[in-house]
């Protein structure tokens, strides 16, 4: 189990599945999870990319397998998770990658792209949004004052739940991924559940997107409750080289519903670079 110390007191996780030819020198993909999630969430993608590409999947700090974390106010913010991605990139010398992240994980790629150039030579993003809108805002509160008066009050496991059909799942969804949703989401600390919560409640990536120069491929769902159609021109007037796919849905988690047809876009888009 690959473990890379980032401080004294923290650990990062990282799983590598490699089922490309040996004699071949194929690239490495990082697949970065979203708030809240952790490597594992990517499992359906490994049988269709790892032939073709050396796979890194990093659980983001106190998620996963990565160790636990004493004090998430302090020790998560938006450049501690940037600051891990690169010691492994770093750590594992695959530097430029591919890098494929959904939700927040799109998130931190925008801001590795922009800020860190020379170690990304291709982005794609799957329902990433550039913020949260006020009214995903609302309804992720579910009648609280905010979602994390929400999540204190009733507690992780149901908001969770209640998050997940109001906006992440359509209603045919399988019962046992929804309910492997949520009990996979469930398992990390509520402190630090609730801290990555508020860091992507407040996050805004626009001014990262005009320093983005390598090709950059945008994964949508058709209507997508927090990636809005604003969104998706803001990446258009601001990406210089940006490329965009839809996938027909009313929902969030298209990585996992939209399995085969989210894969095959972003297969195609890193084909075309090689």
């Amino acid at each position: 189990m690959p473990l890379l110390s980032v401080n004294n007191d923290l650990q990062i996780h990282y799983q590598i599945d490699d089922f490309t030819n040996p004699w071949d020198k194929r690239p490495t993909l990082f697949l970065q999870h979203g708030n809240g999630r952790s490597g594992a969430f990517w499992y359906q993608w490994i049988p269709l990319l790892a032939r073709d590409y050396r796979i890194v999947r990093v659980d983001m700090r106190g998620l996963g397998l990565s160790s636990s974390i004493k004090n998430p106010t302090q020790d998560i913010q938006i450049q501690d998770c940037i600051s891990d991605l690169v010691q492994v990139i770093n750590e594992l010398k695959c530097g430029p990658i591919l890098y494929c992240g959904e939700s927040m994980g799109g998130i931190l790629g925008i801001i590795l792209a922009a800020t860190q150039p020379h170690l990304v030579k291709a982005l794609a993003l799957v329902s990433t949004p550039v913020f949260i809108n006020q009214a995903m805002k609302s309804k992720y509160s579910l009648g609280f004052s905010s979602r994390l008066e929400a999540m204190h009050k009733m507690g992780i496991k149901e908001w969770v739940y209640q998050t997940s059909v109001l906006a992440r799942f359509p209603p045919d969804t399988n019962p046992k991924l929804l309910e492997w949703y949520v009990d996979e989401f469930s398992k990390s600390a509520p402190e630090v559940l609730i801290q990555y919560s508020d860091l992507v409640n407040s996050a805004n990536a626009t001014e990262f997107l005009k320093d983005i120069q390598c090709p950059t491929l945008a994964v949508m769902p058709s209507n997508g409750p927090i990636t809005d159609p604003k969104q998706l021109e803001i990446l258009q007037a601001q990406i210089p080289q940006l490329e965009i796919g839809i996938i027909e849905s009313d929902f969030h988690m298209i990585h996992l519903t939209h399995v085969e047809a989210c894969a095959n876009l972003v297969r195609q888009f890193f084909y075309k670079l090689n």
